[in-house]
């Protein structure tokens, strides 16, 4: 008996349209029998069987995963699946002979359950795993090339060694997840979770992580290159040895990172908070810092600029006076040991104007308080360290101490014409209004320890104390001045 088929090329099309997706829901139907008989003893091993039938029988298409659950814990790593292969017979369909391991590039497993799931030397390249559940999976020397792993669960997944150039890792939760050696150029891991992920040795050239939280994170001896770590939580991160050459970490919070012996040539730090960094024996000097945070930070020998920090560290730009006095101290003390003392005079002198405007601040909450008492001791302080500044920028200036000089003269120069009380000696026996003869006592009287004897005599109760002042304010700024003069010539 025979059936006629009709010759026309649409009806043949229909037919075997029709029988291709009667093959392919045969297949999606053993897969899910097999994923539901867990009574079987060789459960695991029926699944594996079928799932790799059903891999094979694809001849190169794309597998689309029918069943979340059908990878579940199986393990389909290269070890495991080496030893189904015939060495007398022809690679299966399912065999990547490049990695070594199960062959699904291209495959979506969006959303698929992938908990604990060996595809260790699988082939994924261009895979879609857009929010799987891999917690603990294993990927080890997978090829993850442009794969698309955004918003997957990887959490404690392994990765190392993978070649994933340019694979999305966005929004995915990869904590505790291991990248050792892995290859990653130009991979995006932006807002990912990436706490206590490690990624020793790793080559994440040009990678995008902006945005992501990184806390506990290691680095250690991983490049890291033009990668964008902008925005980025991590602290306490390990980069110990790593390369952050021309890196971008504006803004990043660095607080209680290890950057000892990292490469950080042209890297970019702007606004990055370094709060209790290790920053030992680093060269800074082609860095960008401006309005970086260095409060509590461990800087010894470490070389940059006063330049590079645009003006203000970030702690004075936000306002936490407090904080930005630590962060000029660590800077002063970082600056002398490389023997920049111009550059260390500079951080001192913000470190006490940070000090008085801290102090200030205090006050203005006292008064707003209406705390009294705490007005009195902070506005005092806050008195105390503006008359400093004025008078010799906090031991800095020498110009500003001969400012006071001047002024100091000029005034009591006034006060003795306003009294009346330099007489001329001689004859005349009177008082003198002469400018020349008022300065001129002024001046000597400021500059000598005894009163000095130029044809004038200070006569009345007033003039001699006005004497008296001058000659102990005389003394006490030629002592400052000998002071700022003698740090000068030591510097």
């Amino acid at each position: 008996m025979s059936v006629a088929v009709p010759d026309g090329s649409g009806s043949a099309t229909r037919l075997r349209a029709v029988y291709g997706r009667m093959g392919a829901t045969c297949r999606d139907m053993a897969l899910g029998v097999a994923v539901q008989q867990d009574e079987a003893p060789d459960r695991e091993t029926t699944r594996v069987d079928a799932l790799l039938s059903l891999i094979g029988g694809l001849h190169g298409a794309p597998f689309t995963s029918a069943e979340p659950a059908a990878l579940a814990r199986l393990r389909l790593g290269k070890d495991d699946l080496a030893a189904r292969l015939d060495p007398a017979a022809p690679a299966p369909g399912w065999w990547a002979a490049d990695t070594g391991g199960l062959d699904i590039a291209g495959a979506d497993l969006s959303e698929a359950d992938l908990e604990e799931t060996d595809l260790s030397g699988a082939n994924l390249r261009k895979a879609t795993l857009k929010g799987a559940l891999g917690r603990s999976a294993r990927f080890d020397g997978a090829n993850l090339e442009e794969a698309d792993l955004s918003g997957a669960d990887l959490s404690g997944a392994r990765f190392g060694r993978i070649a994933a150039g340019q694979a999305s890792f966005c929004d995915a939760m990869l904590e505790d997840a291991d990248f050792g050696g892995a290859t990653m150029r130009f991979a995006k891991l932006n807002r990912a979770l990436l706490d206590g992920a490690r990624f020793v040795e790793a080559d994440l050239w040009g990678a995008d992580v902006s945005g992501a939280d990184a806390d506990y994170t290691v680095f250690r001896g991983a490049r890291l290159d033009e990668a964008n770590f902008s925005d980025v939580n991590l602290t306490h991160a390990d980069f110990e040895g790593a390369s952050l050459k021309k890196t971008r970490l504006v803004g990043s919070r660095l607080r209680g990172a290890n950057l000892s012996g990292a490469k950080l040539d042209g890297a970019d730090l702007s606004e990055a908070d370094l709060a209790d960094t290790t920053l030992v024996r680093l060269d800074l000097s082609t860095c960008r810092l401006r309005h970086a945070r260095f409060a509590g930070a461990w800087l010894e020998g470490t070389r940059f600029r006063v330049e590079q920090l645009g003006g203000a560290v970030g702690e004075e730009i936000a306002g936490e006076y407090e904080a930005a006095q630590a962060s000029y101290l660590a800077l002063e003390r970082n600056l002398k040991s490389i023997g920049s003392h111009d550059g260390a005079s500079w951080a001192y002198k913000r470190q006490r104007r940070m000090g008085r405007r801290h102090a200030g601040s205090q006050a203005r909450e006292a008064w707003e308080g209406r705390d009294g008492r705490g007005l009195l001791r902070f506005g005092y302080r806050w008195l105390a360290d503006r008359f400093v500044e004025w008078l010799c920028d906090y031991g800095e200036s020498l110009s500003r101490i001969a400012r006071a000089f001047a002024i100091a003269i000029g005034l009591f120069a006034a006060g003795y014409w306003l009294t009346g009380g330099l007489l001329l000696e001689g004859p005349e026996h009177r008082p003198t209004y002469n400018v020349i003869d008022l300065v001129s006592y002024s001046a000597l009287n400021m500059l000598t320890a005894n009163p000095p004897e130029i044809g004038l005599k200070p006569m009345g109760r007033v003039t001699n104390l006005l004497v008296g002042i001058e000659g102990a304010l005389g003394i006490v700024l030629l002592g400052l001045f000998g002071f700022v003069l003698g740090n000068r010539l030591r510097r």
